[in-house]
């Protein structure tokens, strides 16, 4: 279940163990999409020709930006193949388990008050006699044991485990992008690439900066290889 454009799927029985995805546009690109993953400013970075591929020593790339592109690229690859995962599961556990809550009826509220947690639980009822608080967390407890089975059935908390493990080594690779020094500009290209995929919410999306970001990334591509022609988008 996601919350919006921040990148981060939310657990709805385990708020405590949720991923967090470093990029919006992967929410927004669904399993069911018929938008092709790679759009072509990523293929210019795919050994399309677009760019030179750069010099190399012993078989490996001479720009260190190139090579970390190419290992976050391979790690990316595999977070989407993951999340993808991730959600098909729990939207499966979500319809034929349904998330672990209770609904929660406070003196003066017109509506009842849902709870997805015991922490919730516990907000909730402060005020309430001990015995009511006990009712309902068993019966929170009892919904949450019915989804963790279910979970455990259809292998949800390996894909979760795999799915947080990629994305700590997604943040890692990150966080080197601006300690890499570029030395040409398909390493320069490179690393805007990285920053692009990872920030704009779609791929076509419009508003500032990312047109601009897609510009200069095809800037970068046609000055690196003029008779290449490359699209922004």
């Amino acid at each position: 279940m996601s919350s919006g454009r921040t990148g981060c799927y939310q657990h709805p029985a385990r708020p405590d163990h949720n991923p967090c995805l470093v990029g919006a546009w992967i929410m927004a690109d669904s399993e069911d999409s018929t938008t092709p993953p790679a759009v072509s400013w990523r293929a210019i970075l795919r050994g399309t020709g677009a760019l030179p591929s750069g010099k190399t020593t012993g078989g490996a790339p001479s720009d260190p930006a190139l090579q970390l592109w190419r290992n976050w690229q391979a790690n990316h690859t595999q977070v989407v193949v993951l999340t993808r995962q991730w959600q098909r599961i729990e939207k499966k556990l979500i319809h034929t388990v349904g998330i672990p809550e209770v609904a929660i009826r406070l003196s003066g509220e017109a509506e009842p008050k849902i709870a997805q947690s015991v922490d919730e639980i516990g907000e909730l009822v402060a005020n309430m006699p001990a015995l009511e608080k006990e009712v309902l967390i068993a019966a929170f407890d009892e919904q949450q044991k019915r989804w963790d089975e279910a979970a455990a059935t259809l292998g949800f908390d390996a894909v979760d485990a795999e799915l947080r493990a990629a994305l700590g080594k997604e943040r890692d690779f990150v966080a080197s992008v601006p300690k890499t020094k570029a030395a040409s500009l398909p390493g320069v290209a490179a690393k805007l690439a990285i920053l692009i995929q990872l920030g704009e919410p779609s791929p076509t999306d419009a508003e500032f900066p990312w047109p601009e970001l897609r510009s200069a990334l095809a800037d970068i591509a046609r000055l690196a290889s003029p008779e290449a022609a490359v699209s922004p988008m």
